[in-house]
């Protein structure tokens, strides 16, 4: 009997693989979980088999399921651990800060307390409604004003103080 050639083996590689492959497909979707596209999982063992250079043909189906079966099982563990690594306090890294960043915000809040304690009572009051999270309404019961008096109020007072950010 001739020993076949690498085209010839091949071209029944793939011929087989064609026949195999709805199998392969379903059994991937049972054992892997979403977002992993089965396709993708099958298209990988499919190219390790193309690249084992002494597959038995006759075994072909035997190895392809495991090969299938053992991604699924590796998809599932990297998953797994990266689901655990996120959500441990410990592995997740700070976040750097800049210095300069650090400095600027610093400057700037000393910059608006003394703006703020330079107002008259009833507009630190104002500042104070913003900076608890009060929604205008909220703000305009308080003053005894519709809302759109409280925005005017807010707007009176961003120009007073001259800030470049809105409040509220």
């Amino acid at each position: 009997m001739p020993v076949p050639d690498a085209r010839t083996r091949t071209d029944d590689y793939w011929q087989e693989c064609i026949r195999i492959r709805p199998q392969l497909v379903r059994i991937a979707a049972r054992r892997c979980a979403a977002p992993v596209d089965p396709d993708d999982i099958v298209g990988e063992a499919l190219v390790r088999g193309a690249e084992f250079d002494d597959l038995d043909m006759s075994r072909l189906e035997q190895f392809l399921v495991s090969t299938v079966t053992r991604l699924c099982a590796d998809e599932a563990r990297r998953r797994t651990v990266a689901t655990r690594m996120a959500g441990h306090p410990r592995l997740v890294p700070p976040t750097a800060e800049d210095p300069a960043e650090f400095a600027c915000d610093k400057e700037e809040a000393r910059w608006l307390a003394v703006k703020i304690l330079a107002l008259p009572r009833r507009d630190q009051e104002l500042v104070d409604m913003v900076a608890d999270g009060k929604p205008h309404s909220e703000i305009a019961r308080e003053l005894g004003t519709t809302t759109q008096g409280a925005h005017s109020a807010l707007y009176r007072l961003r120009k007073r103080i001259g800030a470049y950010r809105p409040i509220g």
